[in-house]
């Protein structure tokens, strides 16, 4: 498929947006969520399109940097680009990653408890069962949850009744085959070293993971999560994870010998269409943090 660079395309994506937000330069900031710098308007050339999100937690801008591993990951969909961490309680962000791997997902609402609490932010978030190509309409914002929140799905023998990730433990319930030999002293030890990248995996709950592996050998069916999301500032997306592995979203590829790093799709629309895809999509995008670079298809 053809490609084009996005900075030679200056009227898909303002550049000036571009360069805020994936080019930040790293800066010592305090903690208090003051707003160091004027806020920026997302382009309307965000909206109504697929936007691919590639490796995000690695090659982070310094101010956006979690002080550690059980500190949470901002995200903004709007604007697709981690926000610094300076920014907890402010309406810049809409989705935090946090917890065990960052496999916990929060919404932004400042009028309950939460991360984003005492800002201006009006996020929720629905998980739904939906396979992603399927969704199509925005359910009614009191079904909305506030902040919201998904982590681990049950189909990993623990968490919650729906998630949007499956953690496998010591085995694999997906790729049973791929662990063989694990904490087994009878094989080789760099047979058991390979085992071991196949050994407590995340699995994101996506459309292509579900396809890869329809049926666990505990023999349940794999799910499909689909995440809806308000926006701290009032608009939509419905988002499906990926992977949890840096450099692939291919199922048969993940293994934790790749590293830790987020991969997602999702699609805003404006508050007001009601509806994901009722007007004309713009040209997909895809955004690669560990290389700051964003790509429209031709």
């Amino acid at each position: 498929m053809n490609k084009n660079i996005l900075k030679f395309f200056g009227q898909s994506v303002l550049p000036a947006v571009i360069a805020l937000l994936l080019f930040s330069c790293g800066k010592t900031y305090d903690l208090n969520g003051t707003d160091f710098q004027p806020d920026t308007p997302p382009s309307d050339s965000v909206f109504s399109r697929e936007i691919l999100i590639r490796n995000l937690g690695d090659n982070l801008p310094a101010g956006d940097m979690p002080l550690d591993s059980e500190d949470p990951l901002y995200f903004s969909l709007e604007k697709f680009s981690s926000v610094r961490i300076s920014y907890k309680t402010t309406n810049r962000w809409d989705m935090a990653f946090h917890g065990n791997s960052r496999s916990e997902i929060a919404g932004n609402n400042g009028k309950v408890s939460g991360l984003g609490y005492g800002s201006a932010s009006v996020g929720g978030i629905i998980l739904t069962n939906q396979p992603y190509s399927t969704v199509t309409e925005i359910p009614d914002d009191s079904q909305f949850q506030v902040p919201g929140r998904s982590g681990l799905d049950a189909i990993g023998f623990f968490g919650e009744p729906m998630g949007h990730v499956a953690y496998t433990f010591f085995g694999n319930i997906f790729r049973p085959d791929k662990v063989l030999g694990y904490s087994d002293s009878s094989y080789d030890p760099p047979v058991q070293i390979e085992a071991a990248k196949y050994a407590h995996m995340m699995y994101a709950l996506s459309e292509d993971f579900a396809k890869a592996f329809p049926v666990t050998t505990n023999g349940d069916s794999t799910k499909c999560r689909t995440l809806l999301v308000r926006t701290a500032k009032g608009n939509y997306a419905k988002v499906e994870m990926l992977s949890y592995y840096k450099n692939t979203i291919d199922p048969f590829e993940m293994n934790r010998g790749k590293g830790y790093a987020i991969s997602l799709r999702y699609m805003v629309v404006k508050a007001d269409e009601k509806r994901f895809g009722f007007i004309a999509r713009r040209k997909p995008m895809t955004v690669n943090l560990s290389t700051r670079t964003v790509i429209v298809e031709k």
